[in-house]
């Protein structure tokens, strides 16, 4: 079975903001699209992700599932895509984040003068991001 990107961020739109209506405008899509496309996932998957009613939204035990592992799935799909590109490159890219009041210049500088091949970026984290940016592949590294 193959799963659909599109389609799972479509459902973890859908799961954050717990109501249709704002997802498909979070998405840019109209909200019958949006629903056509969780219902084919849910036949897709066979298993119903939520329960509906006219007043809310909600996970069912199986939406949680693929809540929990659709985030890292499509932060990983991201971040290959980030890699391949760079690839594609003639210079490659070193991502470096760093927390609000700690200063890298100096240590981004001394690594950028001795790997001159390297085009580094510098990228502010907070504590709620740092480590998964790490883990996901959008940071090389991270001062905390």
């Amino acid at each position: 079975m193959d799963v659909d990107l599109r389609k799972l961020r479509y459902f973890v739109a859908v799961a954050e903001e717990a109501h249709f209506g704002r997802a498909a405008e979070r998405l840019h899509v109209t909200q019958p699209v949006l629903s056509r496309q969780i219902r084919a996932l849910e036949q897709e998957l066979h298993a119903q992700l939520f329960t509906r009613d006219k007043r809310s939204t909600e996970l069912t035990a199986a939406g949680h599932q693929l809540l929990e592992d659709a985030r890292p799935l499509l932060a990983a799909a991201q971040a290959l895509c980030r890699r391949v590109q760079e690839a594609a490159q003639e210079t490659s890219t070193f991502t470096v984040g760093f927390m609000p009041g700690i200063t890298v210049t100096g240590a981004v500088r001394a690594f950028a003068t001795r790997h001159p091949e390297l085009s580094v970026q510098v990228v502010r984290t907070s504590w709620d991001d740092q480590v998964q940016s790490v883990h996901d592949g959008l940071l090389d590294v991270s001062f905390v």
